[in-house]
């Protein structure tokens, strides 16, 4: 093995074949299927912090806002004053604008080793030589497969839904679910996101807010550019996405639940 497969597909891979292990020997169907929502789910949980903060940071982003709006205000002029004074404002609250891309870096590794171990079984269709090169790959023995079952609820987790006219118009649903469940998380997340008050002195009232346009435009290209990726890219990894976007959209949800609770009653 190269440096790659041991550093980031290796370890994905025996964690995968250790649930499938598990759910294999309980005699539950789509073994595979619950092993990709196994690593998934222990992903989630180790990355739960982070995943917290980031929510929390955005709480922080609301409570902020009138003092981002004086100082838009005070230096509506000066653009580099204004980011000097926006990052120093940030900073005092202990607020990172660009914490989100770090929860996005870090499942890059997992989806890369997820990618590459279903693409060995995509080999020969998950026979003898797939078998072959992921036994080469674990660490104990125990682990070691015979034969590999890649079905899960009417799909096979090693086709992608480009290749849906060979098996099933059903594999279509995969990236409709995955852009539609991208979408709504994007939604909550938008939620939680600092809203700019209009100022009715403001000259430039009707002039379109950029920054708000941007956030709009990328609620709707992310979760294109997601479901376009489902399409063309086996189903497991999809069952990935769609089982960690249903953890986020959780949190979120929990979170404004709880924001509403909290806040004061008019």
């Amino acid at each position: 093995m190269n440096i790659f497969e041991v550093l980031l597909v290796a370890p994905i891979v025996n964690v995968m074949v250790l649930f499938y292990k598990v759910f294999d020997f309980l005699n539950i169907p789509g073994p595979m299927g619950w092993a990709i929502i196994g690593v998934t789910a222990a992903v989630r949980l180790a990355i739960n912090p982070l995943m917290q903060h980031q929510v929390e940071q955005s709480q922080n982003l609301q409570k902020i806002q009138p003092q981002l709006q004086k100082l838009q205000k005070k230096y509506k002029d000066q653009p580099m004053k204004l980011q000097q004074a926006q990052l120093e404002l940030y900073r005092s609250h202990k607020i990172n604008p660009g914490y989100g891309c770090l929860i996005f870096i870090l499942q890059i590794p997992v989806f890369i080793g997820l990618y590459n171990a279903l693409a060995r079984v995509v080999t020969n269709g998950g026979g003898a030589q797939a078998i072959s090169a992921i036994n080469s790959m674990l660490y104990a023995g125990f682990l070691k497969l015979d034969s590999l079952d890649v079905g899960f609820l009417g799909f096979r987790l090693n086709k992608t839904p480009a290749e849906w006219q060979e098996v099933g118009w059903w594999y279509l649903l995969i990236p409709v679910v995955t852009g539609a469940s991208q979408f709504y998380q994007a939604y909550l997340s938008g939620k939680m996101m600092p809203k700019k008050e209009p100022n009715p002195k403001d000259k430039k009232k009707d002039e379109p807010d950029m920054q708000s346009m941007m956030q709009k435009q990328m609620m709707f290209l992310f979760p294109a550019m997601i479901a376009w990726i489902s399409f063309r890219f086996p189903a497991g990894l999809a069952l990935y996405w769609n089982i960690f976007t249903l953890f986020g959209i959780w949190q979120y949800q929990k979170q404004i639940s709880k924001a509403k609770s909290e806040a004061p009653k008019k």
